[in-house]
């Protein structure tokens, strides 16, 4: 195993934790988008064992384990590495997370995927990230990273330009290091509950306990394809649930904390893990966030609260975005964690009636 590396600006993995205020977190990357449930209860039992049983959906897509101890890293990194969770570690890919499952996907996407990975060049940042969206009814609309490969229905499009299926591979080839990034619109997340096919679930604010994701593995198992489907918008995918089962599978996991309404007040907040989670968190944004939720709807306008001026939750604008300073809160109109705050100091108490006062 690489030692842990206290270097910022890179992704953590499994290999390569990352230090963070209640101790290292490791990440494991779903294999194409999936993690079987066998896999799962290793990963929830580990992550209890070896950590503090927290873990997390990113916005990549991968599964975050929380709270290791530098005792602990290499017993939890051998542990993953036998029950199989190394798998998807090389690729810097996110897929539609229902590949498999989705028969309306692009054709061929399993291997696209596979030619992309041969293709690009070793020598790439390892915050390089591809995605490829192959339609279907579950699209990565709104999501962008460094190289954009999207299904427009009829043909391939390679950051925002026509590319032949054939030539995508010696396209990404050639010019990987120097394609301009894709500029779009954000779009909306996918609503959370019933779907055709699959059902959408979400831990609140993308953090959940080792044993509620052991309870989803037991649902998608029982009542699914086996299999966990981490989303870019920090929800869950189960797919292959009968239409008449959905209710009780919704049921059971929000029994279990999951949000699974598509109104929650939770799902307007974007938040970072913050104080005491991170070091450089500056309020408990949790708290913060699930004391402001109750008083909001999911289709209210977009509040990120970040534990710091960092924003790593939310690194674009916002409508409003609440940082946390010193045990305090900033306010920001329409910009970015860093930018200057219209206003300062404000306690949580004060945070409804500050909103309420600002102009449409």
């Amino acid at each position: 195993m690489t030692a842990p590396a206290r270097i910022r600006g890179w992704c953590p993995s499994l290999f390569r934790p990352m230090e963070s205020g209640d101790g290292w977190l490791a990440r494991i990357r779903p294999e194409r988008g999936r993690l079987p449930s066998a896999l799962l209860r290793k990963v929830a039992d580990a992550a209890l064992r070896h950590g503090n049983g927290i873990l997390e959906i990113t916005n990549r897509g991968n599964l975050q384990v929380r709270g290791l101890r530098p005792e602990s890293i290499a017993p939890f990194t051998t542990t993953m590495e036998e029950a199989g969770a190394a798998v998807g570690e090389g690729s810097r890919i996110l897929i539609s997370p229902l590949l498999g499952a989705d028969p309306s996907l692009a054709p061929d996407l399993l291997a696209l995927a596979d030619e992309i990975d041969r293709a690009l060049p070793e020598s790439l940042s390892a915050k390089f990230g591809v995605l490829l969206d192959g339609g279907g009814a579950l699209p990565l609309s709104g999501i962008v990273l460094d190289l954009v490969i999207r299904w427009t229905g009829a043909d391939w499009a390679v950051n925002g330009k026509a590319v032949a299926r054939d030539a995508i591979a010696t396209h990404i080839r050639e010019r990987a290091t120097g394609l301009a990034r894709v500029s779009e619109r954000a779009g909306h997340p996918p609503k959370l509950g019933r779907h055709a096919g699959f059902l959408l679930l979400a831990p609140a604010f993308g953090q959940m306990r080792a044993e509620a994701l052991l309870t989803l593995a037991d649902l998608a198992e029982t009542h699914g394809d086996g299999a966990l489907r981490p989303t870019p918008w920090k929800s869950i995918a189960l797919a292959g649930v009968a239409w008449d089962q959905a209710p009780t599978v919704l049921q059971a996991a929000e029994k279990r904390g999951f949000i699974t309404d598509r109104n929650d007040g939770r799902l307007s907040l974007i938040t970072c893990a913050g104080a005491p989670a991170c070091a450089r968190g500056e309020i408990a944004t949790h708290d913060a966030a699930s004391a402001l939720a109750a008083s909001r709807r999911a289709g209210d306008g977009l509040l990120h609260l970040s534990g710091c001026v960092k924003g790593c939750a939310h690194p674009g604008a916002a409508p409003v975005t609440l940082v946390g300073r010193a045990g305090q809160i900033d306010l920001v109109r329409h910009g970015k964690a860093a930018d200057t705050p219209a206003f300062r100091g404000l306690s949580l108490a004060e945070i409804p009636a500050t909103m309420q006062s600002l102009p449409a």
